[in-house]
C-alpha cells in the first residue's frame, strides 16, 4: 500500500471492520496507513482499544442527553432535528440507537468543541510523510454500516469535513475519497424481527438517497471561505428530493472526487 491512505471508520460495525483490516496489515504497510475510529458508544470504543486497535479514536458523544444537546445546538433543534419526547432523555454515550439524526447531532457538537484533533493528527502525519510533492494522491476510505444510526448519520459530513480539512490545511485537492458500506442484508442472520429489519432498511435507504442527491449536485463541496473549526453540514432536507432505486447488493463502494 504505497499511496498514503487514511481509513476512517464510523459506528460499531464500521470500527470492527477497520480493526480487522488493521490486524492484517504489516508494519511496513502501516508506514503509509493511518486509522481513525469514530463512535458514539463509549463501550464499543473501550472494547476496540482493548482489542489492540492501532489507530486513533474519537468519541463523538459526551455525557449528555439529546435534550441537553439540543439546548446547546439551537440551530439543530429549530431546523432539522426530529424533536420527540422519547428521544429527549436518550444518553448519547450509549450509542445512537439506530437514529441517524442523533449521530449527526453528536458530530456537529464534536466539531464545534474542537474534539476532531485525532483525525487532524492522522491526516497531518500522512501529509508529513509525503510532503508537498506527492507522487500519488492521498486516499481516504470511509468504512461504515448503513443500517445503524452512528455511521449512516455522519457519512456525508465526514467526507465533506475531511475534504475541506485537506484543502484548507494541506492545500490538497487531489485526494480520492471512497466509501465501503455494509447494507442491511448483512445483519439478517442475527436480526429475525421484521420490524427491526425494516428499521435497518429505512436507515440504509435514507443514507443512500442523501448520498445520491449529494453526488448529483454540480457543486458538491463546502463553500469557499468555510473554516473547518466552524464548519456546518447541510441539512438532510436540502440533500433529498430525488427518488432512486438501488440494487440489492450486500455492500456498496462509492468513489467521489468532490466530496
Amino acid at each position: 500500500m504505497s499511496a498514503p491512505t487514511l481509513i476512517v471508520s464510523a459506528g460499531g460495525v464500521g470500527c470492527r471492520v477497520a480493526a480487522m483490516v488493521a490486524a492484517h496489515t504489516s508494519p511496513a504497510q502501516r508506514e503509509n496507513l493511518r486509522f481513525v475510529a469514530l463512535d458514539t458508544d463509549a463501550n464499543d470504543l473501550r472494547a476496540l482499544r482493548a482489542g489492540g486497535y492501532p489507530g486513533k479514536v474519537i468519541q463523538t458523544s459526551a455525557n449528555m442527553t439529546v435534550k441537553e444537546y439540543l439546548h446547546i445546538d439551537k440551530h439543530a433543534a429549530e431546523t432539522w432535528f426530529p424533536v420527540h419526547p422519547l428521544l429527549g432523555p436518550k444518553a448519547l454515550t450509549e450509542g445512537a440507537a439506530q437514529v441517524r439524526s442523533i449521530s449527526r447531532l453528536a458530530l456537529n457538537t464534536t466539531i464545534r468543541s474542537g474534539r476532531m484533533q485525532p483525525l487532524h493528527d492522522a491526516i497531518d502525519e500522512l501529509y508529513r510523510l509525503t510532503g508537498r510533492d506527492l507522487s500519488q494522491a492521498m486516499r481516504v476510505i470511509v468504512v461504515s454500516s448503513l443500517a445503524g444510526g452512528t455511521g449512516s448519520g455522519i457519512l456525508l459530513e465526514l467526507g465533506m469535513y475531511i475534504r475541506h480539512y485537506l484543502l484548507q490545511h494541506c492545500h490538497q485537492s487531489s485526494a480520492i475519497i471512497r466509501g465501503f458500506f455494509l447494507l442491511p442484508e448483512v445483519f439478517y442472520s442475527v436480526t429475525e424481527d421484521e420490524n427491526e429489519r425494516n428499521s435497518l432498511r429505512c436507515n440504509a435507504y435514507a443514507t443512500l438517497r442523501e448520498l445520491d442527491a449529494f453526488l448529483m449536485r454540480p457543486t458538491a463541496c463546502c463553500p469557499p471561505g468555510t473554516r473547518t473549526s466552524g464548519w456546518s453540514s447541510p441539512s438532510p432536507a436540502a440533500l433529498s428530493g430525488r427518488t432512486t432505486t438501488f440494487p440489492p447488493t450486500i455492500s456498496a463502494s462509492s468513489s467521489t472526487a468532490r466530496t
